[in-house]
């Protein structure tokens, strides 16, 4: 995300220093720069427990797609240097497959914008808290559902997907209350980062315990991530607090310096005013869309497809199949850090305006992602393919530099509603890819993938073309705070 205003000094400001922001005015940055705080601050408490929260929620949506795979698959398992074929517990088509890979996402589209809303009413940590645990609870069941019939399977996953709908929307809402304006950028985006790396442990740790886990294998996986999860939720009621003001250990310097950097700020309203005609008539908000949609149709044809692609196609077993579906996340994780320091440096010394930068990286990360994505339909070789895979993935982690920050840019006090608006767009394809995938690919041959894969590099040029047609890099006027004149005039 955009950190040209996260380079922050632990000192008190000297009166002739200046910041550049896109919140505060230059007077009052100066006014809100941290003085040295005693103790390890709140906030970055909060930011590990955020972090870890976001390792279990990507954990509990990834189990599935490994765990599928030793679910409908004969599996052989050497015991005492005696081969032993363990037969698969389900029979299901791929048609079917695909529905039950796509069934988190009915549900995760559902509370995207209202999940801000619940935030506000009842707190976004709360709220936050209660989606992984109830998640968590639904995961450890997952096996008796799949045992009970394949849509009780379905209908867990739609659940799953509807209480983790409202993560994202309120980790803006908790960081409203927490993030100082000149740490926003840095606070959110480490704390997604816990994303990638969910995939990271949980894929290689749901192969290994499809593999070798106890009750048949599969089963493991749910029960001991679901535990993970239910644990997490346990230390985060104990540690985290809604706001510095309800925090009971907080120094005081900590809490005075966030209420007041807040309070200076004009994004501090974030979910206040909604000009929602503007918003929805604006071409910059619809480039978002447009781009937030291609970016998550590649990702979750690969995110659902992949560890299938492996088993089906390059004939690896399940434990091998854990570990090298990983491998992408690994490469997307260290890529899209150094992709956003760049993009960062470009805009800080003005190489490049901000739209450029948005538009030059989202069109790199799609269409290098589609290139490499199609290539891989087209090599026999395991290794190579797998190469191919790890770079078509790692590329497209260099788009979200494009359209992830943008709503900062276009609109900072409504990011966290706009975030929730291109979500809902971005969130169909979550249901609609796995299901194509699972028509096309029903004989499981590589030909077949091919149409998979060339359609994903189809979505991303369209998705390139209208991003990079609507998008800006500017404030928007319906972004800008009210004049205290309109306001009087209001009230």
């Amino acid at each position: 995300m955009d950190q040209q205003n996260s380079d922050i000094e632990n000192t008190p400001a000297k009166p002739d220093d200046q910041q550049i922001s896109s919140s505060p005015s230059d007077k009052q940055t100066s006014q809100l720069k941290p003085r040295t705080i005693s103790g390890f601050p709140k906030r970055y408490v909060l930011l590990l427990m955020i972090f870890i929260g976001f390792v279990n929620i990507y954990a509990m949506r990834v189990n599935l797609n490994v765990a599928l795979v030793a679910m409908v698959n004969n599996q052989t398992i050497i015991k005492g240097g005696v081969s032993i074929v363990k037969q698969a517990e389900f029979d299901w088509s791929s048609k079917l497959q695909g529905l039950v890979l796509g069934s988190f996402f009915y549900g995760y589209w559902v509370l995207q914008i209202p999940g801000a809303w619940l935030a506000l009413k009842i707190g976004g940590t709360r709220v936050f808290g209660y989606g992984v645990l109830l998640t968590s609870l639904l995961a450890i069941i997952t096996p008796i559902a799949a045992r009970y019939h394949v849509m009780a399977l379905i209908g867990v996953r739609i659940f799953q997907g509807l209480f983790l709908g409202v993560t994202f929307p309120c980790n803006h809402a908790i960081w409203s209350r927490w993030a100082p304006p000149l740490e926003r950028s840095s606070l959110i985006t480490i704390s997604i980062a816990g994303c990638p790396f969910g995939n990271i442990v949980a894929i290689p740790l749901t192969g290994v315990l499809s593999k070798y886990g106890f009750d048949g294998g599969w089963p493991s996986v749910f029960y001991c991530i679901g535990l993970s999860g239910i644990v997490w939720y346990c230390a985060w009621e104990m540690i985290v607090h809604d706001s510095p003001t309800s925090h009971p250990t907080i120094t005081e310097a900590e809490k005075n310096f966030i209420e007041t950097s807040i309070s200076g700020s004009d994004d501090k309203a974030e979910f206040e005013r909604l000009p929602w005609s503007d918003i929805l008539k604006s071409p910059p908000v619809w480039a978002i869309v447009f781009g937030h949609f291609g970016a998550c149709w590649g990702y979750y044809t690969l995110f659902t497809g992949m560890p299938t692609y492996f088993k089906d196609v390059l004939d690896f077993d399940i434990e091998q199949t854990g570990f090298l579906a990983a491998c992408p996340y690994l490469f997307k994780a260290i890529l899209g850090p150094v992709g956003g320091v760049t993009a960062d440096m470009l805009i800080r010394y003005k190489i490049c305006k901000i739209g450029t930068v948005r538009k030059t990286f989202y069109g790199a990360g799609c269409l290098l992602a589609g290139i490499f994505i199609v290539a891989t339909g087209y090599t026999q070789q395991r290794r190579t393919s797998v190469i191919f895979l790890v770079l078509g993935v790692g590329f497209s982690g260099l788009n979200a530099i494009g359209y992830a920050v943008n709503h900062l840019d276009i609109a900072p006090p409504f990011a966290g509603v706009l975030m929730g608006l291109t979500n809902t767009f971005a969130s169909t394809p979550g249901f609609i890819s796995p299901q194509i995938t699972g028509f096309v690919t029903s004989n499981k041959k590589q030909e077949e993938w091919r149409i998979v894969f060339w359609i994903t590099l189809i979505v991303y040029v369209i998705a390139v073309i209208f991003y990079t047609w609507l998008c800006s890099g500017e404030r928007q006027p319906w972004a800008s705070p009210p004049k205290q004149d309109d306001i009087d005039k209001e009230e």
